[in-house]
């Protein structure tokens, strides 16, 4: 639940910044679909495990670095919005790893233990469940 907090708070800063920018007349950064469809494959594939392109460097920068650059270029957004707890509970993310590298590890685990795959996935879903309530 903290996560999903995160990634609400996020995206509201992110739109408050945008609107930030948009009155002042300036705008985002505009890039090519195609290298935008990069970094997305690069996520769907390697999660927060590897870096992204960094289109203005021209290299690939690691996920926690993107996300301080990220929390520095929201923090007055975070603070107008009095979210900072959740901006910078982003970290925790690349710390623990997203619910996906957990699903895995579980799944992985139950097998590792003899299970077959059906009482594999009802494994994942126990941890699921187990991390839903431990928020409530």
């Amino acid at each position: 639940l903290r996560h999903a907090l995160s990634l609400a708070a996020l995206v509201q800063c992110l739109t408050r910044m945008l609107w930030r920018l948009a009155r002042r007349n300036q705008r985002w950064r505009i890039y090519d679909t195609f290298l935008v469809a990069e970094n997305r494959w690069r996520a769907q594939r390697y999660g927060i495990n590897e870096g992204l392109v960094d289109f203005g460097r021209r290299q690939i920068v690691p996920m926690p670095e993107l996300v301080e650059e990220l929390i520095a270029l929201v923090a007055e957004d975070a603070e107008a919005l009095d979210c900072t707890a959740e901006i910078e509970g982003l970290r925790d993310i690349i710390r623990t790893g997203t619910s996906a590298d957990r699903q895995r590890r579980a799944f992985q685990a139950a097998i590792d233990a003899g299970a077959d795959r059906a009482d594999a996935h009802r494994a994942v879903v126990e941890m699921l469940i187990g991390e839903f309530l431990e928020d409530l």
